[in-house]
């Protein structure tokens, strides 16, 4: 499929560094995710960064972007803060 809104050597990423056990690194998502991520976190009174770092808690060697996407998608899904991150890294959606 062939977009015209693409830009050769562009990517819809955006990277952004959070802290992890003290630790700066960075990840990248797409910009809905970021806006979704600092929704979480205001609705549930954390940082992005404690996020992060709860998902990362629980990713058994999958990667940290992939299931910061899980528990997102779970989350907006209607999952509370606590389900949503029993999800991840790849669990199933809540029913």
């Amino acid at each position: 499929m062939n977009d015209s809104r693409r830009v050769p050597g562009r990517t819809a990423l955006v990277s952004r560094n959070i802290r992890l056990n003290g630790r700066r690194t960075s990840i990248k998502l797409e910009p809905a995710f970021w806006s979704a991520l600092g929704r979480v976190a205001e609705e549930e009174g954390v940082s992005i960064h404690e996020i992060c770092q709860s998902v990362a808690e629980r990713t058994e060697g999958y990667g940290l972007t992939g299931a910061v996407r899980v528990f997102l998608l779970c989350y907006m899904s209607g999952a509370s803060y606590v389900s949503a991150l029993e999800a991840v890294p790849v669990g199933d959606l809540p029913a």
